[in-house]
């Protein structure tokens, strides 16, 4: 899978290497959200996710 790079750009404007990489930055809260999504998708039995 590749990953868009005018979206990572988007994401990346304006953004220290603290708030891309610290303990409550973008990497984290990215991290997190993909994880919640996943998990959501895996209990739904319709396999649509919950968003």
């Amino acid at each position: 899978m590749s990953i868009d790079k005018d979206l990572l750009d988007r994401l990346m404007d304006g953004s220290s290497p603290g708030d891309l990489f610290g303990r409550t930055g973008m990497v984290s809260e990215l991290t997190k959200a993909l994880a919640e999504r996943v998990l959501s998708t895996e209990m739904d039995p319709s396999g649509r996710g919950a968003g």
